[in-house]
């Protein structure tokens, strides 16, 4: 029997990684796993020390208080995992997940990381870590294979999981007949919500007195809907389901993430916006190494969408919007850079990918 050690830290971890176990227990059933995750990893059958609600943190402030608590559950799964588990699997989650790393490769523990840092990006320090730490690096990116590479890094591309999720997806919203509807995903954190939503409604508000037979369909992830949307007129409000929401709308006003390139995989034209508080943002720039915000223009390797930064200027973006739904040739042009998105992205099956290399690497 194989015992495996798997950690993923937040939400999207824990879908991915549940993904992961589900396609390594279908090539090795008499797997085993136990770590940390969230309730899709426990339903898929791995044995879950802790929650990842245990580590629900946003913020420097945050961590610093949540420190014992941190400590505790490293100490925990570096415990189980000595004499017990012979690899390990790192989803995301590079901040806790690198500590973790360090502390089982030390135990001579095979050690997995899907779904890496993005390290081409930002926090390249973290590269010498991941040679250090991490037998073998499993990515999602075309680019980062090469430069994980060039590093000394064992690196193997298998894909987007995003590409298998979109494509599942049956979820579907009615659409009202003769309306071109607009899709609003101000992203999932809290801070970002806070920053974007607000200017969101500025947007939607300028475009309504340039197409008034329009419908807005936002996406929400707050518990709570705030009061001053409760009377907002043309708005539909969901909670999450992005994707049903992305697939019933004409055109998509998103924040930067993986909810823009969903936007992509489903052909539909975009404008991508991102801010953060001023200090980070003067701090992204210095560190930032690449030219663009959004995954869609990064992969295609050209801005087809547009990208607005920080400094939001509401009724500009609205004019953005409306200008490429009244121009076919500009809207048909979009559509037709977005198709290639699936095939860079090697069309689905990461995760199928990924458990083979695994495997493989565990019967060595």
């Amino acid at each position: 029997m194989t015992k495996i050690l798997i950690s993923a830290g937040e939400p999207s971890g824990d879908l991915h990684a549940s993904r992961l176990v589900e396609e390594i227990k279908g090539i090795l059933p008499d797997a085993k796993f136990v770590g940390l995750g969230g309730r899709r990893m426990e339903k898929s059958g791995v044995d879950l020390l802790y929650s990842i609600e245990d580590l629900d943190i946003v913020g420097f402030q945050e961590a610093i208080l949540k420190y014992r608590k941190i400590h505790e559950i490293l100490k925990e799964l570096v415990r189980v995992s000595r004499n017990r588990v012979s690899h390990a699997i790192f989803v995301d989650y590079p901040g806790f997940n690198l500590k973790l790393a360090g502390k089982l490769h030390s135990l001579g523990i095979k050690t997995f990381y899907y779904i890496v840092p993005q390290v081409w990006a930002w926090g390249r320090w973290r590269v010498g870590l991941l040679k250090k730490y991490i037998d073998k690096a499993i990515v999602i990116l075309p680019f980062e294979e090469n430069f994980l590479r060039k590093y000394g890094i064992e690196a193997t591309y298998v894909g987007h999981p995003i590409v298998d999720i979109v494509k599942e997806d049956n979820d579907e919203i009615q659409r009202e007949n003769g309306k071109i509807h607009i899709a609003l995903l101000p992203g999932s954190r809290k801070d970002e919500i806070r920053r974007l939503l607000t200017r969101m409604i500025e947007i939607k508000r300028y475009i309504e007195g340039k197409i008034p037979d329009s419908v807005f369909l936002l996406s929400l992830l707050l518990d709570e809907v705030p009061g001053s949307l409760r009377n907002e007129k043309n708005l539909k409000i969901f909670h999450g389901r992005a994707r049903a929401v992305i697939k019933a709308s004409d055109f998509v006003i998103v924040a930067s993430g993986t909810a823009s390139l969903e936007a992509g995989l489903l052909g539909k034209p975009m404008v991508v916006l991102y801010m953060l508080g001023e200090i980070s943002w003067i701090l992204a720039n210095l560190i930032a190494r690449v030219p663009y915000a959004s995954l869609v223009n990064l992969l295609l390797g050209k801005e087809v969408v547009p990208e607005i930064l920080q400094h939001i200027d509401p009724e500009k973006v609205a004019l953005e919007v409306v200008e490429t739904i009244k121009n076919p040739g500009k809207y048909n042009k979009i559509k037709s850079e977005l198709q290639k998105l699936p095939g860079i992205l090697k069309g689905g099956g990461a995760a199928r990918r990924a458990a083979e290399i695994i495997v493989n690497e565990i019967r060595r």
